[in-house]
């Protein structure tokens, strides 16, 4: 039989084990892969224009699949709090915040498939390509690769992944920072950016990306 001295640090010793094999087991079911079956949000509402994989077949509806979730949470509550406006101002405000967390997760584990666009012709992929690796020296244009990758697939958390994205959706996108029409955008970044681009430089650009991997 074991002592009262005993028993006591014993017992001690048992519950510490218990409580970290309880977080270790929630912990690993917060971290873990979102399973097959996509969440009743994306079934029900997001997939019938971001398709349930998140690869859009809209050229004016942005592909989901891959993209970051700390960006994508972002934008779901820039459009949620108005920030942000158009059709998905007006469905965000509809979602819960267990909602959102599950779309964000769904899509940022889905693989993105190559932009079915129709591609360019050379000279246009060719300035594309220029501005996105380069930028325009003489217009103080930085190189989007910079901020957004050599392929596109953005530095989280803070720069989105842009390759595959539709080209009507990316010209749109900068006319509108350049416009000052698309609210989040922090520090003006991309206003600043897009407004020292020519509407045949934005056209090129976003050309050029929609065809990234």
């Amino acid at each position: 039989m074991k002592s009262p001295k005993l028993a006591r640090p014993l017992a001690t010793l048992a519950t510490l084990v218990l409580t970290t094999s309880g977080v270790a087991a929630s912990a690993s079911a917060l971290f873990a892969a979102p399973p097959d079956v996509a969440p009743p949000v994306v079934t029900h509402v997001c997939a019938a224009c971001h398709g349930r994989d998140g690869n859009s077949v809209d050229p004016g509806v942005p592909s989901l699949a891959g993209q970051g979730a700390p960006y994508l949470e972002r934008q779901l509550i820039a459009f949620k709090t108005q920030r942000r406006t158009g059709v998905m101002s007006g469905i965000a405000v509809g979602l819960s915040d267990e909602g959102m967390h599950a779309a964000v997760g769904w899509f940022a584990q889905q693989m993105a498939r190559p932009n079915p666009d129709p591609r360019p012709d050379s000279a246009a992929l060719r300035q594309g390509a220029a501005i996105y690796r380069h930028g325009i020296d003489t217009k103080n244009v930085p190189a989007c690769a910079s901020c957004h990758a050599m392929n596109g697939s953005g530095l989280p958390p803070e720069f989105p992944r842009l390759a595959g994205q539709h080209t009507n959706y990316l010209e749109a996108q900068l006319r509108a920072f350049r416009s000052d029409s698309r609210l989040s955008n922090p520090n003006a970044m991309m206003r600043d950016i897009s407004g020292r681009l020519s509407d045949q430089e934005i056209d090129a650009v976003a050309q050029y990306i929609a065809g990234l991997p």
